[in-house]
């Protein structure tokens, strides 16, 4: 992973701290960026998203350890037109995780820019470490960005990646985000038909669930792969549309159309359209910068459109 650099050495500012060897069980990589700034210049975020865990930490008595946050994960990300913001922590010692999904009109960022300042985000910025063989993630990760390309990257898999304070902070104001006015989404009583489209170099992959009155659904797909061609049509029952429905709105997916990309870049193009019974459409792509396990979502009803029937 970091090639044959030594511990001490220092290639493009990143220190090499550990690193297994070749087919070794166990054992920790870890590296820092040491470019990486201690200190924000820029007021202008674009992304915060920090995940920890405290199972591994033993608090002192001055916290109130009958609501102590044993996990934390919170993202925030300015679209067009509000604030898509997630909130999921666990209360008990390996008790449910409780989430918090919302699109909001308030930008949010101006506080949490000054939450970072406040507490001291940046100052471990650029350190990643990975310990091979935990059963669990005992810690997290930091990821925030700004419109200056600054960004804050932090991760480590064997303890909490930020202080326990900070946590409480961010649990605080992601609690109070939640509370901010809303901004109303389409209702899906009137939604008519779902599209799925995958483009790849070698071919394509196109569905249409059409639903129907009854609550059933029909789902027709093309798909070309290579010089072979597809073509199918299936029934799709009531309670499998239902479920569709509930990941929509669980999910804000209508929501994502005016979010900005992740970094990374998928080999396909996948997009899916809600069509409704004006006329109206809502069109997504699979690559917005949001959190696993709601962008989980689309890949859920991309499986029942193009892969299940």
């Amino acid at each position: 992973m970091f090639g044959k650099k030594t511990k001490d050495e220092d290639i493009d500012g990143i220190e090499i701290i550990s690193r297994t060897e070749p087919m070794m069980c166990g054992g920790t990589d870890a590296y820092r960026d040491t470019k990486a700034p201690k200190e924000i210049v820029s007021k202008d975020m674009i992304l915060f998203d920090v995940t920890s865990s405290f199972s591994t930490i033993a608090l002192p008595p001055q916290y109130d350890l009958r609501d102590r946050l044993w996990y934390i994960s919170a993202h925030a990300i300015r679209g067009e037109e509000g604030t898509f913001v997630y909130h999921a922590k666990t209360t008990e010692n390996r008790g449910p995780v409780k989430t918090s999904l919302a699109f909001i009109r308030k930008n949010v960022m101006p506080d949490l820019t000054d939450l970072v300042n406040e507490t001291g985000l940046a100052r471990n910025n650029g350190f990643h470490s990975e310990t091979h063989g935990l059963p669990e993630n005992f810690g997290g990760s930091v990821l925030v960005k700004y419109a200056s390309g600054e960004k804050i990257s932090i991760s480590n898999n064997q303890g909490p990646v930020i202080g326990y304070d900070a946590a409480l902070k961010i649990d605080a104001l992601f609690g109070s985000f939640m509370k901010e006015e809303k901004i109303p989404l389409r209702d899906l009583s009137g939604l008519r038909e779902i599209r799925f489209a995958e483009e790849r170099k070698d071919g394509y992959v196109r569905a249409a669930l059409a639903l129907n009155p009854d609550g059933t659904g029909t789902n027709r797909k093309k798909s070309r792969y290579g010089t072979n061609e597809y073509e199918s049509e299936k029934p799709v029952d009531a309670e499998t549309v239902s479920k569709i429905k509930k990941t929509i709105e669980s999910c804000c997916m209508l929501a994502w159309a005016g979010l900005p990309e992740r970094d990374y870049k998928n080999f396909t193009d996948k997009s899916m359209t809600f069509v409704f019974d004006d006329e109206e459409t809502v069109t997504i792509k699979d690559n917005r910068a949001i959190p696993y396990s709601i962008g989980n979502g689309f890949f859920n009803i991309e499986l029942e459109m193009s892969t299940k029937h």
